[in-house]
């Protein structure tokens, strides 16, 4: 038993349950606009974000909790080697109008890790530090299989790109709560400037505002809005439920979890 909670523990802190929840979610995205799934994009996004997860939480550089509480730091950084490896070799496989998202979303990621202004980065900016992670999940699970499937900019595609922001921003807070503790002052967190409270009702808010644009959409299936809008409910119970002083998976398991939850529930109607 204590083998297979280690291996858990390792999938979660080496970033893959995250990598799989960005990919389904990327998956959705390409269900929704009634596309075939490319594998190697998708592998692509897998690993890349392994890549760049880990390249924030274990440089050494932001986020000392996280090494502080990690207790294989060179295991997971050697993983992230062999994940860079395959996210170069799957990117050599795709178009160049990907490759230039690929880079700015690359681009934010070093600036939300690396200090780049009077000792900085982007994640100890005042207030920004959620909005930056959104922009990325929007950048890989929704442009990135859109642009590889050459759809312009439309309408759809605004809608699809706001439901996805209200819903990440979402599932960030129960992370902001938990953190609460650690985080500095400066950060200006929304936890840390609304209190825990407003924070939930602030996540009720966005998960509706996310439910209000799924009935906007023209899905390809029906199944699909009934599996968006469970997903939503489903989220909506776990950010409620989130508090400081949560379970060590709480939020790292079972909220990360809701992407794939999406795509489950989109296969199986």
């Amino acid at each position: 038993m204590k083998f297979v909670y280690s291996i858990f523990r390792f999938y979660i802190q080496s970033s893959m349950h995250v990598a799989l929840a960005v990919t389904c979610l990327a998956v959705v995205t390409v269900f929704e606009f009634g596309f075939v799934p490319e594998p190697a994009l998708l592998l692509f996004i897998f690993f890349g974000t392994i890549v760049g997860y880990n390249f924030v939480k274990y440089a050494g550089i932001s986020n000392q909790h996280n090494l502080s509480i990690t207790p294989y730091i060179n295991l997971i950084r050697g993983f992230s080697v062999l994940c860079l490896a395959g996210a170069a070799y799957f990117g050599l496989m795709l178009p160049m109008n990907v490759l230039i998202t690929v880079g700015i979303c690359g681009g934010l990621t070093l600036l939300y890790a690396i200090p780049f202004y009077k000792s900085r980065n982007l994640r100890s900016q005042n207030g920004i530090k959620i909005f930056i992670i959104a922009m990325v999940w929007i950048g890989v699970a929704v442009l990135l299989p859109l642009e590889y499937h050459n759809l312009n900019f439309r309408p759809k595609v605004f809608y699809q790109c706001l439901e996805i922001f209200f819903f990440v921003i979402a599932l960030i807070l129960p992370f902001e709560i938990r953190d609460l503790k650690y985080d500095k002052t400066e950060l200006g967190t929304l936890p840390q400037k609304l209190g825990v409270s407003k924070t939930k009702w602030l996540g009720v808010i966005l998960l509706a505002g996310a439910g209000i644009l799924a009935f906007n959409q023209n899905y390809v299936a029906d199944a699909h809005l009934f599996a968006s809008l469970t997903t939503f409910g489903l989220t909506l119970i776990l950010v409620l439920g989130a508090k400081e002083e949560q379970g060590r998976f709480y939020a790292s398991f079972f909220v990360e979890s809701m992407p794939i939850v999406w795509l489950f529930l989109m296969l199986w109607f």
